[in-house]
């Protein structure tokens, strides 16, 4: 009796295996089949009854994956890429490498980006197969990556793009040479520092602080008296940052020079080196508003009084700098200057400024008149990077002063830093913080805080209906078409309602979302997943995949 009870338990065993294998089989002949929804389905029946797994899910979501990356449809072809890129896995190589291979460009250097990331034997060969791409810049790409891997054939690659390519182009090739950093390269460099190309030779100077060569240190010093302005300035900061003290009595003369670029960086290098004579330059010039000098003032201690000062200016760009600079030296007093900056009245747009030899900036201010016109070669992005940059250095002030600039943003609903700004919130953690984000999940002045909020919470595994509320989100947007590879143009944004959710807001917000539920792994949270993957818009899918994909590693 007891054998015949272990045969037929052990019978019964089989047959379960089996049958599991058999549904396995049959989940992903309909991926294959496109019969997507089917599949789900079945997913579905097998997850509630305890049998389905995370590896025949990430089966499915390769499979589909593959297919998009081969779509005539150039947008589901990247959204694949997207995807597979997200995932960040070996298993998700060989999607990528189909994107390598496609005749088109952005769909190559999206391949190309993700691939650069992944850790493994075959990237190498990917790389010198990227080389032989129609397409210039898919080319830089890729010898970039093979500098940063210290691939055996960079070099080579470098010297044949170089000579092959017009010689307005050679300012590319100093920081490849210098991230490669073999005894050739350099010697390409050494070269570069006499070429005819002045911007050339700035490059080089830079790429040799950049990359800690500090073996080509005596190759600059005879530089530094028969070199142009701009080189000047780049020498003077190559100096500052290996904190060499051999060239102290020309760096004092240079302080002095009428070139106030020049006069500037010297001064700023005999401060970092330690000599503190010349530090007065730099105030003299902050005082007269130039902002290069302006913006060096974050650097230099006991400059607070004068910044705060300089913060109540009239003129635009000095305010701003100064109010920059008065953050970066932790000093509570620039609080109104940033609310300003984050609430701006005159809707003021940012970019960076930098002096003619690249080693100093200062950020200007762009009226929206002018960033708003049709022929304007104004990135908005940029306003948005400075402006998260900013804030971010903000939670280096107290938490008093931290949590009433966070309250200004949710309060005049910057949808834009929104994303920002509760992520740091949900780093800092604290009580006060917490409630802050409790209470915006509530009463916040616009959907998306409430969304992010609510999203923040649930990471934090506060108490609450917050698992709820994301299934719920994603279940109404789950028949738009979320995901989006390029941002939502400009006149889309303007036609929506402060109310309303633009599409590449709606699309990180899901994404975000998405990762939440997928880092949790437990039943319920993938129950959520698999049934919006089914439902969701086609399009969606493929970048959602990949997040699974990642979950399941």
């Amino acid at each position: 009796m007891g054998l015949f009870k272990s045969i037929l338990i052990s019978f019964v065993f089989l047959f379960v295996s089996l049958r599991a294998d058999i549904d396995t089989r049959h989940i992903l002949y309909l991926m294959q089949s496109n019969e997507v929804e089917k599949a789900f389905t079945e997913y579905q029946k097998a997850l509630n009854e305890n049998i389905a797994d995370f590896e025949t899910l990430q089966k499915m979501s390769l499979i589909l994956l593959k297919k998009g990356v081969s779509s005539p449809d150039l947008e589901i072809q990247q959204l694949s890429v997207l995807g597979a890129g997200i995932a960040a896995s070996s298993n998700s190589l060989e999607i990528l490498e189909i994107g390598l291979n496609s005749p088109v460009m952005q769909t190559q250097l999206m391949s190309l980006n993700f691939l650069s990331m992944l850790q493994d034997d075959k990237i190498d060969s990917l790389l010198m197969k990227a080389m032989s791409s129609d397409f210039l810049p898919t080319r830089l790409e890729a010898v970039y990556h093979m500098a940063q891997r210290k691939h055996p054939y960079a070099l080579g690659q470098m010297e044949s793009l170089m000579f092959r390519l017009p010689p307005f182009l050679k300012p590319l090739f100093p920081s490849l040479l210098a991230t490669l950093g073999t005894t050739e390269a350099k010697r390409h460099l050494k070269r570069f520092l006499n070429d005819a190309n002045p911007d050339c030779r700035i490059e080089t100077i830079l790429s040799i602080a950049n990359n800690s060569l500090d073996e080509l240190l005596p190759d600059l010093r005879s530089r530094l008296q028969n070199s142009t302005i701009a080189e000047k300035e780049a020498i003077c900061f190559v100096l500052s940052f290996f904190k060499d003290t051999s060239c102290i009595q020309e760096l004092k003369k240079l302080a002095d020079n009428s070139q106030e670029n020049v006069a500037l960086a010297a001064a700023k290098a005999l401060y970092t080196i330690g000599d503190e004579s010349k530090k007065n330059v730099i105030f003299k010039l902050a005082e007269v508003n130039n902002n290069f000098a302006i913006y060096l003032l974050k650097d230099i201690s006991n400059s607070e009084d004068f910044l705060y000062n300089l913060s109540k200016s009239k003129n635009k760009q000095t305010k701003l700098n100064a109010t920059y600079a008065l953050l970066k030296r932790k000093d509570k007093r620039s609080l109104e200057g940033l609310k300003d900056l984050f609430v701006s009245k005159d809707d003021l747009a940012m970019e960076p400024f930098f002096s003619n030899g690249r080693t100093m900036l200062y950020f200007k201010a762009v009226p929206s008149a002018v960033h708003r016109m049709k022929d304007s070669r104004f990135d908005p992005s940029i306003t948005l990077s400075i402006k998260e940059s900013i804030l971010k250095d903000s939670i280096e002030l107290d938490e008093e002063s931290f949590l009433k600039i966070a309250n200004h943003i949710l309060k005049n609903n910057q949808t834009e830093l929104i994303p920002m700004l509760i992520s740091l919130l949900e780093n800092l953690s604290t009580t006060n913080a917490i409630e802050l984000i409790k209470e915006n999940s509530r009463n916040g002045a616009s959907s998306l805080i409430k969304d992010y909020c609510n999203l923040s919470l649930y990471r934090l595994k506060q108490e609450g209906n917050y698992e709820n509320y994301i299934a719920n989100w994603i279940k109404q947007k789950n028949h738009e078409d979320l995901i989006k590879v390029t941002l939502s143009n400009e006149n889309e944004k303007k036609s929506s309602s402060v109310y309303d959710l633009t599409k590449e807001e709606s699309s990180r917000l899901l994404i975000d979302m998405y990762t939440a539920l997928a880092a949790k792994q437990d039943p319920k949270s993938l129950a959520i997943i698999v049934e919006s993957i089914k439902k969701t818009n086609p399009k969606n899918r493929y970048a959602l995949l990949g997040i699974l994909i990642r979950a399941a590693e």
